[in-house]
């Protein structure tokens, strides 16, 4: 009767080591892709903060000619036009590679105040993106501006 008992159970464990394989095969797939959407996830966050950097820089440069280091306190309302990227490459320095600045609008409204001077308020928003076709990030700034005097 051991002999028998002992037929009938052959192959079980073969079932146990088939259904193990299989568990760890797709185990490792899902392992696999969230390690690699992770990766994504890091790659996106890199370059979202360098293109809100280089949105950032472009303001600056921007803010740079309104308002002159020489004179500060003297705004040049003139430069406040809206800047494509080809003019932007022109006065701004390069930057980290893969990372351009697309435009940059510059608005102004003339505010008078009550002791009857006008002085000018300036809205920049500029949009940079850094990346690649496979994977880029876009990001757009704004930064509001007026005359001290």
């Amino acid at each position: 009767m051991s002999y028998s008992s002992y037929n009938k159970q052959r192959g079980s464990g073969l079932m146990i080591v088939l259904f193990v394989i299989v568990v760890m095969g797709l185990m490792a797939m899902v392992m696999t892709k969230i390690g690699t959407s992770s990766q994504t996830m890091t790659t996106k966050e890199v370059l979202g903060t360098r293109a809100w950097f280089t949105a950032h820089s472009a303001n600056e440069v921007i803010l740079t000619r309104l308002f002159p280091l020489g004179n500060p306190l003297l705004s040049d309302s003139d430069k406040c036009i809206t800047y494509p990227s080809s003019e932007i490459e022109k006065i701004m320095p390069s930057f980290q590679k893969g990372c351009q600045v697309i435009k940059v609008v510059c608005t102004t409204k003339s505010i008078r105040l009550l002791s009857g001077k006008t002085v000018n308020e300036y809205h920049l928003e500029s949009t940079a993106t850094c990346g690649s076709n496979n994977v880029a990030m876009t990001r757009t700034q704004e930064v509001w501006a007026k005359d001290l005097q």
